[in-house]
């Protein structure tokens, strides 16, 4: 291999990463961002999560009131007692912020369900 080929492949390499990196590291545009809250199979809060400053709101689950925080793009479940979630699964999860995710409470029957006008493709199967 000549320094002319290494430079060629160096150079290739380099640029691979970089695209990679934007890929992987820059935020796609997921529209307007929304999470629905949902207990027992119904809607009970549906917000927007894309504003730029945190906010909290209480929500009334099986057991007991869950505090939701949202804002900048994100949403996750404050933590709860034992009593009320004894696992403490969903708020274990922590933030979630891209189309499609979710955070589950079982013993509570809840459900968080962040939507977009883009959803994200996980995975594709033949």
């Amino acid at each position: 291999m000549t320094k002319g080929d290494a430079v060629i492949v160096a150079a290739a390499l380099g640029l691979a990463i970089l695209v990679w990196a934007g890929f992987k590291f820059l935020p796609g545009d997921a529209g307007d961002l929304t999470a629905i809250v949902r207990v027992d199979g119904k809607e009970v809060l549906k917000v927007r999560i894309d504003a730029p400053e945190l906010e909290q709101k209480d929500v009334e689950i099986l057991n007991g009131t869950a505090t939701l925080e949202f804002g900048q793009g994100k949403i996750r479940i404050l933590p709860l007692p034992t009593h009320i979630c004894p696992n403490g699964i969903c708020w274990k999860t922590g933030w979630v912020s891209r189309p499609g995710q979710s955070i589950v409470c079982v013993p509570n029957h809840t459900t968080i369900t962040v939507e977009g006008t883009r959803d994200e493709v996980d995975s594709v199967v033949r």
